[in-house]
């Protein structure tokens, strides 16, 4: 599989740090399946629905009797919670500044 680049997915894999960087690297439109995933994870198909159960992951789509998301809406869910924790982060530091005498 190549990037929309030309370059190999495994080339610019290798190349960053974790699983992320991993999808990150796919097409956007690229379909990930609950097997690929668990295997990008190192965990069991198990654990990649208890992840979409506590909101970790987004909820996938049925695709031939199986579950699947397509490597953007991957991407675009994490950003998401990466914005809202780092949102988090700057209003308890707002408060914890205002405690302080």
């Amino acid at each position: 599989m190549e990037t929309n680049e030309g370059t190999p997915v495994e080339t610019v894999a290798a190349d960053l740090p974790g699983v992320f960087a991993t999808i990150g690297a796919l097409p956007a439109g690229a379909i990930v399946t609950e097997d690929a995933l668990a295997k990008l994870f190192d965990r069991h198909p198990a654990s990649i629905k208890r992840a979409v159960a506590r909101g970790e992951l987004p909820a996938p789509a049925r695709l031939l009797g199986g579950n699947a998301w397509t490597a953007g809406a991957i991407v675009r869910h994490v950003e998401r919670r990466m914005e809202a924790a780092a949102k988090e982060l700057e209003s308890t530091a707002r408060r914890v500044e205002a405690l302080r005498p």
